[in-house]
């Protein structure tokens, strides 16, 4: 086989699929990104078993065929090489020699023939837009798990409503949930659970793409865009009800802005108790006095204007997952909603009914200790 790349062409795809590969899988395979040229195209692929992803690679084609190589030891050797053409070759005995400029670098490969086979677009299934995809992605996973043991939780719930498409991500202390237009795939497939690596796998594949095409292949879903293919296992099991936490109404209701309030959180986390991270919030319908108090370090206290507001209620909330919420609010205003210091807490985008997030709230007593 014989290439020849732009360099910028070449690492910026082979940061797409680097994630993928290595991790703590023991088959050496995996560990390697898939060089193919066939039938005039060139392709980068990687795979764990669990997400696969496969892109195209702007090149020259001398000769085809197809080599495995390290997939940490390639990408940083190119990410080194100066800004200029870079030349591919395989070898005999499976090595591969890079060149570039005045440098000369021999690569140990392996074989292509154990690379797992990566499935490929069908046209089947249905196309989201993909602005929408990336938005209740970023509006969503910052609210899943990462602890394995919960495993239903660990990655985004997704529900297909004849009226909306609901997406969901919690860790049972807080939850975020985002809505878009239904999307209605012909299979009999009404939710899924995308795991929180392939999520952001998909966020990183697809960031510049204006549609995206999901097609489901028996327990595992395609994404594909015309340049990269990212196929992965859904979570097996049945994702708890979430709606049961989701207040029908509330008492009080209270719009602040969004950097006032996300600043000054901020500002009085930082003395908070390092065990639990409590901060108090006490609101009322002129302001809101955000505070914080640890013997060992001190305290903080900082208060905000309100745009408007009716109720009041003081609170105890996680001071990170509080930060985490207003992070990913995307309107210069935002509501607050709550009914007293044991119901659950609900931040959302002012003037939107696409997005909100709710958190736990913390007991009091744990706040100013």
């Amino acid at each position: 086989m014989q290439l020849s790349f732009k360099k910028e062409e070449l690492f910026d795809n082979l940061q797409i699929v680097q994630n993928v590969a290595g991790g703590r899988n023991t088959l050496p395979i995996l560990a390697n990104i898939l060089i193919r040229a066939q039938d005039g195209v060139i392709e980068c692929a990687a795979t764990d078993l669990e997400v696969a992803i496969k892109v195209k690679v702007e090149g020259t084609i001398t000769e085809e065929g197809e080599i495995t190589v390290s997939a940490k030891k390639f990408v940083d050797i190119v990410r080194e090489l100066p800004d200029k053409e870079i030349e591919f070759a395989t070898t005999a005995n499976d090595r591969v020699e890079l060149t570039c400029g005045d440098g000369i670098y021999k690569i140990v490969g392996l074989s292509s023939e154990d690379f797992p086979q990566i499935p490929s677009a069908n046209g089947g299934g249905l196309t989201i837009d993909g602005e929408t995809l990336n938005a209740v992605i970023r509006k969503t996973e910052f609210a899943a798990s990462t602890e394995e043991v919960q495993f239903l939780l660990n990655g985004l719930f997704i529900k297909l409503l004849e009226d909306k498409t609901e997406v969901v991500a919690t860790d049972r202390n807080y939850l975020a949930l985002a809505n878009c237009p239904p999307l209605n795939i012909t299979e009999d497939i009404t939710e899924f659970i995308l795991p929180l690596k392939a999520v952001k796998e998909i966020q990183r594949t697809f960031a510049e793409s204006s549609s995206v095409r999901m097609t489901p292949l028996n327990n595992q879903l395609l994404f594909s865009d015309g340049n990269a293919t990212l196929t992965t296992r859904l979570v097996e099991g049945n994702y708890p009800d979430y709606h049961v936490i989701i207040p029908d109404s509330s008492d009080g209701r209270t719009v602040v802005a969004k950097d006032a309030i996300l600043r000054a959180a901020r500002r009085v986390s930082l003395l908070t108790n390092p065990k639990n991270n409590a901060i108090c919030l006490e609101v009322d319908t002129e302001q809101i006095q955000l505070s914080a108090k640890t013997p060992e370090l001190g305290e903080a206290h900082e208060t905000i204007q309100v745009e408007s507001g009716n109720g009041s209620v003081r609170i105890g909330l996680d001071a990170r997952m509080f930060i985490e919420v207003l992070s990913h609010i995307e309107t210069e205003l935002l509501v607050l909603e709550f009914t007293d210091e044991t119901s659950p807490f609900i931040v959302k985008p002012e003037g939107h009914d696409d997005h909100l997030c709710i958190i736990s709230p913390m007991r009091l007593d744990t706040v100013h200790q």
